[in-house]
């Protein structure tokens, strides 16, 4: 199932300024947070380096959370660095979000997912996301994520 196809699953749920409307739709400013996140794995998922960088703040960050044996592991990287990482030539990155939830103000905006990752056909991994948005000049940029590697259920 590809990410677009995904977005029937979604159940959201938000706090504060924001509110989802009663049937547990997304209201217009949930929506662009979450197309800018959506924009953001299709590009990671074609290894496009130029959209990824359009998505991204310019002082972003990503930090990798994960466990090895009983020692917790984090990995924190630059943009740059990350988009490094993938956006070499090799097989699609796909990364499908379940059971997304939105907070957002007027300038900050996180979006907490479950997820499955792929290489290509193969199941790598799973765990949970966390986005963390700024506007800027009228834009949605990914200022930060932090995500877990778990072993898929």
């Amino acid at each position: 199932m590809r990410l677009s196809a995904c977005c029937g699953l979604f159940m959201m749920a938000s706090c504060g300024p924001s509110s989802a409307p009663a049937d547990g739709g997304l209201d217009a400013g949930d929506q662009e947070v979450v197309a800018v996140v959506h924009d953001f794995l299709q590009a990671l998922e074609a290894r496009e380096g130029i959209r990824l960088a359009m998505a991204l703040h310019s002082e972003a960050t990503l930090t990798r959370i994960g466990m090895d044996g009983d020692t917790l592991r984090t990995k924190l990287m630059t943009g740059d660095e990350w988009m490094a990482s993938v956006t070499k030539e090799g097989p699609a990155l796909i990364e499908r979000l379940e059971n997304i939830e939105v907070h957002r103000s007027d300038l900050l905006a996180d979006v907490w997912a479950y997820y499955d990752f792929h290489v290509g056909e193969e199941l790598s991994h799973c765990g949970y996301d966390a986005f963390q948005l700024v506007k800027e000049k009228g834009q949605w940029r990914i200022l930060g994520v932090t995500y877990t590697t778990e072993p898929c259920p």
